[in-house]
């Protein structure tokens, strides 16, 4: 094995000679150049060898090789035969382990990727290797044909026989399909329209663009995924002129195919505002017709434009026209969310004609409240639109009031709450309220807390009176979530009317379920604020941490951590080692050992300092 070594390590001595003779490296660096490939060499050369040491040796000389490039700019030089020879060694180092370790498609994509930029000529060969092992993967055939294509576009045939072997093992790839389709859909468009074969009766560009079609009828049979189809038409929008009639035949198919898909619809109206209106490929399909030339055997359009040229503002009209006719021929809230996404999205990014795309907004609107299938967020807009407006409050009501019998969803209450808040009208909120208070539950909180901040935010004395009920009925309800209403009626009660009010209530909701410690936080925050140590202040303040203790003591090491804070800081001194042996005897065993380790912690930054 030594003397294997030593005969590799001699074919590396005409690079030690090039890297000393250009002065690339120093003397000391190219013998640890030496050192360090003998022992990658002995690596790769022992009997038990693992991807990891191929990989060792590939990365040093790619590093050398990108070293070598760095210097060659540096220096002004051309050191092509010593990058030549790393290049050539790296090569055959992934040759090397890949015919041991074919399996991985990582170590495949890693020599493609060097072999491009260092040996293109033998990338069509390593993919074709590639293959036999990784066919399984429809990524990469497509990479393999797009590398062939675009590296000569005379392998056109060669690119076609492996495509079509790509389809043999995957019929119903979108990606093969959809890269056959684009290369054969640029061959078309380079090709000749003019000249006619056969008796002056098809052009070159004909006969290709009917292998375009072939692709495309293949795939219909196998492809059931509406986007695909899509794909295909936007990329004949690139070629708009030659591939009308392959356009229209895409769509007659996905209209038969697919005529009850939203998104179909969504696609044909957004189409009509990229200017390519369904009327004039109709209008030219008839003209053919009437011609004596069907169009299914003609793909190419003759020299006519086909697609007129239309304003911004009739192509916008003509958009919504197929909007309007879609949401009659399917009736669901997904094509309605659609038809209305598209206008506000018009809305959002047109500056001109804008007082017309807000009536098409505005349309939109008024039709998806009448279908009783907006979607709230849609009420949200419309809200938002006529609550700007000096005289829309009423209606927005109404329309909201309406929407409410077909979607009575917390958002729709939400939106009604808030225009009644707009308008001030406190007997209806109070109505609404009452309502959401009977039916809705928990899930009702966010309106509570809309209604207390508004009679909060009134502040007369019928909305107090208003706002001492709400919080009263609020403390009564035991779903878990509403603890929040309850520390936002000690926060009331305490900076509105007395701290002893406060208290006084607190010593009622403590005993009152659901439990919840965020209760008591909420009491110790409002009494620590007073700054107040007198001896009242004190007793109330430890009655807090006492609740926790009882009602939460066994679980939540926090709490005795807390306490003996507190009795540290502002009560007696002498508290701190029975809390700490209630602590112990209290908390489950699991959390002992946590309640040991946070009061050391606790202890520690409490100390003094010198």
């Amino acid at each position: 094995m030594g003397e294997f070594i030593a005969e590799l390590q001699e074919r590396l001595l005409p690079e030690y000679e090039q890297m000393k003779s250009y002065q690339v490296f120093s003397p000391e660096q190219i013998r640890e150049c030496v050192r360090k490939r003998e022992r990658l060499l002995l690596n790769i050369t022992k009997s038990q060898i693992s991807i990891a040491d191929y990989l060792d040796f590939i990365v040093y000389e790619t590093q050398m090789h990108m070293t070598i490039t760095e210097k060659e700019k540096l220096a002004g030089m051309k050191l092509r035969g010593l990058k030549s020879s790393i290049a050539t060694r790296i090569i055959r180092m992934y040759r090397e382990m890949l015919v041991k370790f074919a399996h991985e498609k990582r170590l495949w994509n890693n020599f493609i990727k060097f072999s491009k930029k260092s040996a293109p000529q033998e990338v069509a060969g390593i993919y074709e290797k590639m293959l036999s092992y990784h066919g399984d993967d429809p990524e990469s055939w497509t990479s393999a044909a797009l590398w062939l294509y675009e590296y000569n576009r005379l392998n056109i045939t060669r690119v076609e026989h492996l495509l079509l072997r790509g389809l043999q093992r995957h019929p119903a790839s979108e990606a093969i399909n959809k890269v056959f389709f684009d290369i054969l859909l640029k061959e078309a468009s380079q090709a000749d329209s003019k000249h006619n074969l056969d008796e002056n009766t098809v052009s070159e560009q004909e006969i290709k663009l009917e292998r375009v079609a072939s692709v495309y009828r293949n795939s219909l049979a196998n492809i059931t995924n509406l986007d695909y189809f899509f794909k295909l038409l936007e990329v004949c929008e690139d070629y708009p002129e030659m591939t009308v009639n392959l356009q229209n035949l895409i769509i007659k198919d996905i209209e038969t195919k697919f005529s009850r898909e939203p998104a179909l619809w969504d696609a044909l109206a957004k189409r009509e505002l990229r200017g390519f209106h369904l009327g004039d490929l109709q209008n030219h399909i008839e003209k053919s017709e009437d011609n004596g030339e069907p169009s299914e055997k003609k793909l190419r359009s003759d020299e006519n434009a086909v697609w007129q040229t239309r304003s911004k503002k009739r192509r916008i009209e003509l958009c919504v026209l197929v909007y309007k006719t879609a949401v009659k021929h399917v009736q669901t809230q997904e094509m309605w969310n659609l038809y209305l996404e598209a206008m506000l999205a018009l809305s959002r990014n047109h500056k001109t004609d804008r007082a017309f795309i807000q009536q098409c907004l505005a349309t939109a609107l008024q039709d998806g409240h009448k279908s009783k299938l907006m979607h709230s967020k849609h009420y949200a807009t419309l809200s938002m639109i006529l609550g700007s407006n000096e005289n829309g409050g009423e209606v927005c009501v109404r329309i909201l009031t309406e929407a409410l019998d077909h979607d009575p969803s917390l958002q729709m209450h939400e939106l009604l709450l808030a225009a009644l808040i707009r308008n001030d009208d406190e007997p209806s909120i109070h109505k609404l309220f009452s309502q959401v208070r009977r039916t809705m539950g928990a899930a009702g909180l966010p309106l509570w807390q809309s209604v207390i901040s508004y009679y909060r935010a009134r502040g007369d004395s019928h909305s107090r009176r208003r706002l001492n009920d709400i919080f009263t009925q609020a403390c009564k309800q035991t779903w878990p979530e509403f603890v929040d209403l309850r520390c936002s009626y000690l926060r009331y009660l305490w900076h509105e009317h007395s701290p002893t009010k406060a208290r006084d209530e607190y010593a009622k909701l403590a005993l009152q379920p659901p439990m919840s410690v965020q209760l008591h936080r909420e009491m110790v925050q409002l009494i620590e604020s007073t700054k107040l140590k007198d001896l009242p202040t004190i007793k109330s303040w430890r009655m807090c941490y006492e609740f926790m203790a009882t009602y939460f003591g066994k679980q939540e090491p926090s709490v005795w951590i807390d306490y003996i804070a507190f009795e540290r800081d502002h009560g007696e001194i002498k508290n701190i080692a029975l809390l700490s042996r209630r602590a112990c005897s209290t908390l489950n065993p699991e959390f002992v050992s946590i309640f040991e380790e946070q009061r050391a912690l606790a202890h520690v930054a409490a100390a003094p300092t010198s």
